[in-house]
């Protein structure tokens, strides 16, 4: 959320290797979930961390030489579209209905912020006609803020409940989740 803010206010002096630098640690969280997605199922543990290391370190280096522009939001989202349908099993899978209100609203927070997004994208003359600009772009850094959030707490929700932590959605002062870890004593 902080971070939606803070670009809220700075994105409008960005030039483009200043873009990049906002765009690499998006790159970096879409591999982050994909290791966490999908590395229960991995058999060489080594292996795919440092794929995924190798593979961010390349790509972030060749986004800052070349400026990717549209592919980089391409790759970007093949990588979400990577992450869909292991978020869904974990979904179904959940039975706690506090933790499928989290992939509800990381899901919610995702479509809003797309929303936002392509109307600014597309609808720029028009809406910077209105007595009032909505800042399309920097709605969608601040509903991105809590996407990523959702879908942090939802994975460790996910992840904790595979390693039998047994873990519990909790509301700090009743209004922002996260989740409470209670690892069994080991002897």
């Amino acid at each position: 959320m902080i971070l939606g803010f803070g670009s809220m206010i700075y994105h409008a002096t960005l030039r483009q290797v200043q873009q990049q630098s906002d765009e690499t640690p998006m790159l970096w969280e879409m591999l982050l979930y994909l290791y966490i997605l999908y590395s229960p199922d991995w058999h060489y543990r080594s292996t795919m961390p440092t794929f995924i290391f190798i593979y961010g370190v390349i790509l972030a280096a060749a986004h800052a030489v070349v400026g990717f522009g549209i592919g980089f939001r391409l790759h970007y989202v093949f990588l979400c579209f990577l992450c869909v349908p292991r978020m869904y099993k974990y979904y179904i899978y959940t039975q706690d209905t506090h933790a499928k209100r989290l992939a509800k609203w990381y899901a919610a927070a995702l479509f809003f912020a797309t929303s936002c997004w392509l109307c600014d994208r597309f609808l720029c003359k028009e809406l910077s006609l209105l007595p009032i600009n909505p800042q399309g772009h920097a709605l969608w850094h601040v509903l991105m803020g809590f996407n990523s959030y959702f879908a942090n707490t939802f994975l460790m929700y996910c992840r904790s409940e595979q390693r039998g932590w047994a873990p519990k959605v909790v509301y700090f002062m009743g209004v922002l989740p996260y989740v409470k870890i209670e690892k069994p004593k080991t002897q």
